[in-house]
């Protein structure tokens, strides 16, 4: 195996992390900020050039960004990265690492993006698995709220679809109105409580827009006997058809189901969601 290259003293044990970025060049702000910055570059590695810092975060004075990356960003790389064989470890794209960090700069505080954002990384630097680590990746997590990141990631971790339902008004004399639509049975983790959550709809539409699932409803659905049996007792239900009887309506639901796609799962992969030991 070839020592050569700008990896070439980093890749023994749990030291090996790639050159994230080159010199950002001679800009006067730019090297005010590498030479304040010098003093970490060894936290993980002498690869490691702090003055390449993204340089949105300097640009717009975000000094919480620059405290995370002086003080804590090489840990929680090398956290992540820790696992890689040596031998398979490869210098990452800047098509990829370079808008990775630059996001991660103003997502650092957010733990379940920071955690997207570190563990694409290190994908990407790990030639077993780079393939997996899309460029598009990094637009997709930085289009998820904090909120939505932390239920998407329950969600993505199965291959099995999930029943979901449109909850409809009745119109006569044929037809109905959605009154809300994928509705799914979230529950409270520690106590298996019905969980509401305000906007749920919103989040599995941003979801089928980025590509990660597909819904459908009506003509495709689970079979199970059970696996529609909790609609009835969701708070949302009782509380729309309390509000349509009053009315004098009639509330029903269609059945469907939620279902991550083949971009979905290899985002699942490429994040640390779904570990290849894991994947079905």
């Amino acid at each position: 195996m070839s020592t050569e290259g700008p990896l070439s003293d980093v890749k023994t044990g749990v030291e090996v992390v790639a050159a994230l970025m080159k010199t950002a060049g001679d800009h006067p702000d730019v090297k005010e900020a590498g030479a304040n910055l010098a003093k970490t570059a060894l936290t993980i590695t002498r690869t490691i050039n702090v003055a390449l810092l993204p340089l949105a975060a300097m640009n717009f004075g975000v000094e919480k960004a620059k405290k995370y990356f002086e003080e804590h960003f090489s840990n929680d790389l090398l956290s992540v990265a820790s696992s890689i064989p040596a031998e398979e470890i490869i210098e990452p794209r800047a098509s990829l690492v370079g808008p990775a960090l630059q996001a991660l700069a103003f997502a650092h505080d957010e733990p379940d993006l920071k955690a997207m954002y570190l563990n694409l990384m290190a994908t990407s630097m790990a030639s077993s698995k780079a393939s997996l680590a899309h460029p598009a990746f990094v637009e997709i997590i930085r289009q998820l709220s904090p909120d939505e990141a932390s239920v998407l990631r329950n969600l993505l971790q199965g291959e099995v679809p999930y029943a979901a339902v449109e909850l409809r008004q009745r119109q006569v004399p044929v037809g109905h109105r959605v009154l809300l639509s994928h509705l799914i049975s979230f529950t409270h983790t520690e106590t298996g409580t019905p969980a509401e959550l305000a906007d749920h709809a919103a989040m599995v539409d941003n979801w089928t827009r980025l590509g990660l699932f597909e819904v459908e409803y009506d003509h495709i659905f689970l079979t199970d006997p059970n696996a529609y049996s909790w609609v009835k007792t969701r708070p949302e239900y009782l509380r729309l058809k309390a509000q349509c009887e009053a009315a004098g309506k009639a509330i029903d639901f269609g059945k469907g189901l939620i279902r991550r796609t083949a971009f979905g799962r290899q985002f699942a992969k490429a994040v640390g969601i779904e570990v290849e030991a894991a994947a079905l």
